[in-house]
């Protein structure tokens, strides 16, 4: 019913603890027939490629490695497992985050009982090096039910920024998103995050929090306007002939992640990630327009709550 897709590069360490812990998860709760795990190693040039495969030549459970020969690049390494999956519903799940104990349980259960459902979105806790661990989206809820809808994707799309542990229908998923190459992008769990929950119900399930690691190396990094160009390609895609929807959703994405405008970081940096935002290509004009009145709007309200 489920595959786990997992795209990695060089964490040995993590993928051989995360696999673990998922195949004790899966044979623990007796759910052999209702998970699969797909992993897409790309090219890693450690000893990942050795360490997926004696997992997976140690367990019943039905995990299938692919080894890449050379570095596709998170996206295309995304992609090619999406390209593989052949269950209904699928999950990506990063090399070096870990699901909650129950979570599996739970999306099973949901999935029997909620016949319209499209999307499940979890909590997450900030994993440190260290052991130590944040507690990230704080609700006033443990569990919440919408509807498809714009209005749904204006208040949850930018969850999909982070992509482990989110479930996601996977019918349909890459039929528009492969339409204009150009819009192709890194932070793409946006855009399937987006098409599932406009057009299905959602779950929005903060009491479930995946363990995010943060100290890691990334195969990416952030660029001085913080991918925000990026991440509106989604939108793009979802809305070709829809302006305002999209420039809409720009705007609610930025005052959803505040932290990407700098704000929280003082006057200084707040106006240099205005002015490298203001200034980054791909961005339409509507949402260039709206930007200064957000600043403004956003700073003022960090006076008052001070």
């Amino acid at each position: 019913m489920i595959e786990i897709l997992i795209p990695t590069y060089n964490r040995e360490k993590d993928i051989d603890k995360n696999l673990r812990q998922l195949i004790d998860e899966i044979t623990i709760n007796k759910l052999e027939n209702d998970i699969a795990i797909l992993v897409s190693n790309n090219c890693s040039t450690d000893n990942t490629k050795s360490s997926i495969e004696n997992i997976k030549n140690s367990t019943m459970i039905d995990i299938k490695a692919y080894h890449q020969n050379e570095n596709i690049g998170l996206e295309k390494n995304a992609i090619f497992l999406l390209e593989h999956a052949t269950t209904p519903y699928i999950m990506f799940l990063g090399d070096d985050d870990f699901l909650p104990l129950g979570y599996l349980n739970y999306i099973l259960k949901k999935l029997k009982k909620e016949k319209n459902l499209k999307c499940i979105l979890p909590g997450l806790s900030s994993l440190y090096a260290n052991g130590d661990k944040v507690d990230a989206r704080i609700e006033n809820f443990d569990e919440k039910y919408y509807r498809g809808s714009f209005d749904t994707v204006a208040k949850l799309s930018h969850l999909g920024h982070q992509m482990s542990g989110v479930l996601l229908k996977r019918e349909n998923l890459l039929d528009l998103y492969r339409e204009k190459p150009s819009l192709q992008n890194i932070y793409l769990f946006i855009y399937f995050v987006s098409y599932n929950i406009l057009y299905g119900d959602t779950i929005y399930i903060p009491e479930y929090k995946i363990l995010v690691s943060v100290d890691n190396q990334k195969d990416w990094k952030y660029d001085k306007s913080t991918l925000v160009s990026e991440v509106f390609k989604n939108y793009k895609i979802l809305y070709p002939h829809n302006y305002l929807k999209r420039n809409y959703l720009n705007i609610m994405f930025l005052y959803k992640q505040i932290w990407r405008l700098g704000i929280e970081m003082g006057l200084k940096s707040s106006l240099v990630s205005f002015w490298y935002i203001l200034t980054t290509k791909n961005i339409e004009i509507l949402t260039k327009l709206l930007l200064p009145f957000l600043y403004i709007y956003l700073y003022i309200r960090k006076l008052i709550s001070k």
